[in-house]
This record gives C-alpha cells, sequence and structure tokens, in this order.
C-alpha cells in the first residue's frame, strides 16, 4: 500500500518542501521536490526525484524512469531516463498558471512503481511598462535599478520631445 505525505527537509533533495510517496509493499520510497519553489511561467523549473529502499534508506540504483507533467488539458512526457545512482531530474517550462501533476514511472530489476505528485504555479501579472518584471518580491527588489533606469529613460525620452515639438512650433509662428 503506497502513502504518501510531505516533510519539510532531507538529505537526499535539498528542497524545503519534499513530496513523499511511501510503498510500503515494494519497500521503496520516492522523494519530490522542485526548484524553484515558487514556479515561474516559462522559466525552466527543476523537477527533482530520489528513489530509495525504505528499509535501509539506500538509493535504488540502476533503473528506468519517465516523467509526465500534466494539468489536465495539456501531456509533456520525459521518456527513457536512464538512473545509475537514484536520483535524477528534469527541467520543464511551466506554460500556465494553476496546479499541475507530476507522475512519474519507476521500473526497477524487481518491480514498477508509480507516483503522482503536485506543482503549483503562482498567477503572475503581466508586464507593463511601470512593473516590466513581475515577478517574486525578491526578484522584483534585484530588478529595482534596471526598472529605475528604463522609468527614467522613458520620462527623458518624453520631455525631449515634448521640449522638440514646442521649439518647432514657437519657431513657426
Amino acid at each position: 500500500m503506497a502513502s504518501q505525505n510531505i516533510t519539510l527537509c532531507d538529505a537526499h533533495i535539498k528542497e524545503l518542501k519534499i513530496q513523499e510517496l511511501v510503498d510500503k509493499n515494494k519497500n521503496i520510497k520516492i522523494q519530490f521536490a522542485y526548484s524553484p519553489e515558487r514556479p515561474i511561467i516559462d522559466t525552466f523549473t527543476e523537477l527533482k526525484f530520489s528513489v530509495q529502499d525504505l528499509e535501509t534508506g539506500e538509493h535504488i540504483k540502476d533503473f528506468d524512469a519517465r516523467a509526465v507533467v500534466t494539468n489536465g488539458q495539456r501531456l509533456f512526457k520525459f521518456e527513457n531516463i536512464t538512473v545509475a545512482d537514484g536520483d535524477f531530474s528534469v527541467k520543464y517550462l511551466f506554460p500556465d498558471d494553476g496546479t499541475h501533476q507530476v507522475l512519474t514511472r519507476i521500473n526497477t530489476n524487481n518491480s514498477i512503481l508509480l507516483a503522482s505528485f503536485s506543482v503549483f504555479v503562482p498567477h503572475q501579472s503581466p508586464p507593463s511598462l511601470l512593473n516590466p518584471f513581475p515577478n517574486t518580491p525578491s526578484q522584483q527588489k534585484e530588478n529595482e535599478p534596471l526598472t529605475n533606469i528604463i522609468i527614467t529613460t522613458v520620462i527623458l525620452i518624453a520631455v525631449s520631445t515634448l521640449t522638440i515639438i514646442m521649439i518647432k512650433k514657437a519657431a513657426v509662428r
């Protein structure tokens, strides 16, 4: 019987939030995490998996895997993944926000194990002239100098254009 839960940290995957599937009958534990923790649309997100022997905690070695990402409408497959040491990852571009399912199939010498995990991609506002980088707060702080330069440049161009128009109108009179 398989069970699934979320743990807060582990030695195999270095992320804060780890989803875990435990299958006691097959003696296998699959851990899943993704980075960044808040995926951004059309930016690579790394989907990380760690497959371990439930009793010893050692990695299962030399197996094949598949991963499928879906939001119920779209489907993307990563096939024929050969795993030597128990850990593997794939990079995926989430095309839209919402909850996505990440399905994996692990084929070991002894068994086949299926697992399903969730990834939530938060809604992101489209860029605007005043906020061309509408990402997370930490990314906004990193982009503030560039944003200020863009706004200053736009204002200078507008003032220069207006001044040239006013000079031409005055010269015509």
